[in-house]
């Protein structure tokens, strides 16, 4: 099941949105001002675009840098932070009626990617939709883009922006503070009903600790996880699996929902690169493609950046955004201390301490 969204948009470009999904707003019956009219139209257009990201499946810029299909005149989306500058300038250029000499700029960082990779665009003050625009579109801010790739030099990705928004929830309107895209739709440990005894081990847990699972088998964390959930159905490994172990009995906050677990035992035992997913991490990909509304990855180390960005970027495909979870080394330690499983106990001297 998708998790739901809407757009308040801050920048949309009527044109383009129009071309792309062959939607001519209409002036809404009545409208004796050219705002009300315009703002209808504006609406339209906005529900339009959201509707061919959901029909069409727009990629994120990250899920098309990983497949290696990013080129020229794709189109793509990201949610991220963006550094905007120049529109102030547009105002004082307006109110000292002046003509303007540079268009107002965005970029956010791909350092994930390369070292000083970034996705940059300009954009003109004709497309903003409402006063409260030239605030939103100052500085740093965390935005929704979906835009068109016109050029790739180097690490810089240059494109074209046809809407600037922010991910709100649908049924309200309100931005989604709080639920799940306030997270990337990122879910934590606790969340899990199976797991969520884990956040009462108070021991601390060092880097040394994650030597503990250093010696335990991915397919006894697999036997140790589905018995948790109640899965009955253990899977043997094989080499063409997009997933470890696939259930429909977990219980995300109180909701049953089907879930595919990527599980990555000890034989590479370091903190988790994209580079220990496959080609690009195409592992993730292929989690992603499982029918789960719950997408979850443990590792028995550490996880590292790169690899979160990868999973929120994977969830965040519109055209099926779902939830997802990373287990690294220290919660699975506490999960199988928490549960006594996989030969753990809960140290008792430990815990009193911590308490």
């Amino acid at each position: 099941m998708s998790v739901p969204f809407d757009l308040t948009c801050w920048y949309l470009n009527a044109r383009r949105i129009a071309e792309i999904t062959s939607v001519t707003p209409i002036a809404a019956p009545g409208a004796a001002d050219p705002h009300t009219a315009r703002t209808a139209q504006l609406i339209q257009l906005k529900n339009a675009a959201v509707a061919w990201m959901k029909a069409n499946g727009a990629l994120p810029l990250e899920v098309l840098l990983a497949k290696g299909t990013l080129v020229p005149g794709a189109m793509f989306t990201h949610h991220s932070t963006f550094s905007f500058s120049g529109l102030s300038k547009f105002a004082e250029a307006q109110l000292k009626k002046r003509p303007v000499k540079r268009l107002a700029t965005a970029y956010s960082k791909l350092d994930e990617w390369q070292q000083g990779g970034r996705v940059e665009f300009e954009f003109h003050d004709e497309h903003l939709v409402s006063g409260s625009s030239w605030h939103e579109l100052a500085g740093q801010r965390r935005k929704f883009v979906l835009g068109l790739v016109t050029d790739i030099q180097g690490g810089t990705i240059k494109c074209v922006p046809y809407v600037i928004a922010n991910i709100v929830n649908p049924h309200s309107g309100m931005p989604a503070d709080g639920g799940p895209w306030y997270n990337h739709l990122e879910v934590h440990v606790p969340q899990l009903g199976a797991f969520e005894k884990a956040q009462r081990i108070q021991e601390r847990l060092t880097k040394a600790s994650l030597n503990l699972l250093k010696a335990v088998p991915e397919k006894d964390i697999k036997t140790a996880f589905a018995a948790l959930i109640n899965e009955p159905v253990v899977p043997k490994d094989w080499g063409g699996e997009a997933s470890d172990l696939f259930s429909s009995r977990v219980v995300l906050d109180g909701q049953q929902v089907s879930t595919a677990f990527l599980l990555k035992g000890p034989a590479k035992f370091h903190p988790m690169t994209p580079a220990d997913l496959g080609k690009n991490g195409d592992q993730i990909g292929r989690l992603f493609d499982e029918p789960a509304d719950l997408l979850v990855l443990q590792h028995c180390h550490e996880v590292t950046p790169a690899v979160r960005k990868q999973m929120r970027a994977y969830a965040q495909q519109m055209g099926n955004p779902r939830r997802f979870c990373i287990i690294d080394g220290y919660d699975t330690l506490r999960i199988l201390k928490a549960y006594e499983k996989c030969g753990f106990r809960v140290d008792e001297a430990a815990q009193g301490a911590a308490l």
